[in-house]
């Protein structure tokens, strides 16, 4: 007997949208450190269906990665309710994918016509929840807890990813936290057998203390 998970659930509201757009969408040239913006120099807002690879969701006003995502995903759908507050993002290529895009308008036009805002809303609501898990981890914790959180995330991406970064680099990206005081968390947390770390890399995390 097979039982979904919420990923299984979550990835056939996907497929939805993804049916539902990509006829009326293009496809876009991916090369290494490849960014698209959410809008252009004309205001126009795109929506993003990623079919393949890993993106970096990036808030150019602040100099911050927000989250790292893997295909099946869509970007863009919130912005193009709202384009006037989401001039800022961007997405960076980080792998090899396949990636297509519409004007939000017409996404939002198609979405209402084949009736898939059910699918929509689960979507949009799945991000929120991250958003604001994300947002609690950076504003109300202490600097261990913070490096634990994004420790965790990064011990959940796809391997390309995992080696491919380091892992100062990883949460320098995503908090406000100083080089100095994610390095020594990180020597403190190999040197006590919490972490194993190879040339910068995350190899492996056996468990983490719950206060430093």
């Amino acid at each position: 007997m097979h039982f979904e998970t919420k990923r299984d659930i979550l990835n056939a509201h996907i497929k939805i949208i993804f049916d539902s757009l990509i006829p009326y969408s293009t496809k876009l040239a991916v090369m290494d450190n490849s960014e698209f913006l959410y809008t252009d120099d004309k205001n126009i807002s795109f929506v993003y269906l990623v079919k393949s690879g890993h993106f970096l969701v990036k808030d150019l006003s602040v100099g911050m990665s927000i989250k790292t995502v893997s295909a099946p995903y869509i970007f863009g759908m919130a912005q193009g309710l709202y384009p006037e507050q989401m001039g800022l993002l961007a997405i960076e290529h980080i792998s090899d994918g396949v990636i297509y895009r519409l004007e939000s308008e017409l996404a939002i036009e198609i979405i209402s016509k084949k009736q898939c805002w059910s699918s929509l809303a689960h979507f949009l609501a799945f991000q929120v929840g991250f958003l604001s898990s994300r947002y609690y981890d950076i504003s109300h914790r202490s600097s261990y807890l913070v490096i634990k959180s994004l420790l965790l995330e990064m011990n959940n991406e796809p391997d390309e990813i995992i080696q491919n970064y380091s892992i100062e680099k990883y949460i320098s990206e995503r908090c406000y936290l100083g080089r100095s005081g994610i390095m020594k968390n990180l020597s403190d947390l190999r040197k006590g057998g919490y972490v194993e770390i190879k040339r910068g890399k995350l190899i492996k995390i056996n468990k983490l203390p719950e206060k430093y």
